[in-house]
């Protein structure tokens, strides 16, 4: 199944608003039923290639862009350096 642009924008304003999930399963219960499971597998993938998302090794979800995300600036900001 080939995702539309408009479905992939759902699933990035989703993740700016909550950041995390616990699972592919707890990001399509919030997307209440408007997207089935092959097409949110495919934006997942796509997300993870260009670096927005990454899978987590518990299988929870999270959003790593920082383009729009001033709490994450913050954190790399406050890093330490290696």
């Amino acid at each position: 199944m080939i995702p539309t642009i408009k479905s992939v924008r759902k699933v990035e304003d989703l993740f700016k608003n909550s950041i995390e999930f616990d699972s592919k399963n707890h990001i399509l219960r919030e997307l209440e039923g408007s997207m089935k499971a092959p097409v949110l597998n495919v934006i997942l993938k796509y997300l993870k290639s260009i670096g927005k998302v990454i899978d987590n090794e518990d299988g929870s979800w999270t959003w790593i862009y920082a383009a729009n995300n001033a709490k994450l600036k913050k954190s790399y900001k406050k890093a330490v350096k290696l």
